[in-house]
């Protein structure tokens, strides 16, 4: 990170309930992280500008993802398959961050009419070219122009945290889950147990990258705002909230 000199900073209300009143936590990298004082959701607040954000987003995340593409590709089936035995068997699935392709092919292989989509566009080559994958793109969803309730399987994996506009983002999801579908949300879990103290020093606390910090109820209450809702969490040894999401 840069000196604060030449970064310009955002304010932002809080995405959860809209207070606009913090309890100052540390700085990180000269980042201030900030707990709400109504709902106790923990972010980046003020944050750099979307510019400097995207700078994290690099090609060496997806790079690094591909050498790793047996392992990968077998957790992605088990998650799959995890979805297909309690939810949903059939139909359309949606991998909002999907790197280089994994859930996407796993999706298929599982009979589901699968597509992803990325920022980085390495990774949406990596799938196109190396998993046969064609229905990926590089973007974000909100510029996809989805038709309403069109996925029946929308999954989000240690994406949510990263996006700049919370609301926008899960008023999206809304729009165009299927009536009966289920998202799927795996994010650090700031409420668990195994969270490092002090706070400062957990592996999860990334400037600039990891922009909020949810625990099932602040995570609940963000999606709670737009007709959604949890219906279940799997436990998680490692410090990791694993939500399942449905229309209310």
């Amino acid at each position: 990170m840069t000196s604060n000199e030449n970064i310009s900073w955002e304010t932002i209300a809080c995405p959860v309930c809209e207070s606009e009143s913090f309890t100052h936590l540390f700085k990180k990298n000269t980042e201030p992280f900030v707990k709400c004082d109504k709902c106790s959701l923990i972010l980046i607040n003020p944050r750099p500008n979307y510019e400097k954000i995207k700078e994290t987003y690099g090609n060496d995340y997806s790079r690094d993802y591909a050498k790793k593409a047996t392992t990968k590709l077998k957790r992605s089936l088990r998650r799959v398959r995890l979805i297909k035995n309690r939810y949903v068997s059939t139909g359309r699935w949606l991998d909002i961050g999907c790197s280089a392709g994994f859930v996407v092919r796993s999706a298929i292989d599982s009979g589901f009419d699968a597509f992803g989509i990325d920022i980085e566009p390495w990774g949406i080559n990596y799938g196109k070219t190396n998993l046969q994958l064609n229905n990926i793109v590089a973007g974000i969803i909100e510029d996809q122009s989805y038709p309403d309730q069109y996925f029946d399987v929308i999954s989000l994996y240690d994406v949510i945290e990263h996006v700049p506009d919370l609301n926008l983002l899960v008023n999206e999801l809304k729009r165009i889950l299927a009536a009966k579908g289920v998202i799927h949300i795996i994010t650090p879990d700031i409420g668990h147990r195994r969270v490092t103290k002090p706070l400062s020093d957990w592996k999860e606390i990334k400037p600039s990258e990891h922009l909020y910090y949810f625990n099932k109820t602040t995570l609940n209450k963000l999606f709670n705002k737009h007709g959604l809702n949890i219906v279940k969490t799997d436990f998680a040894f490692k410090t990791s909230l694993k939500a399942y999401i449905q229309h209310i």
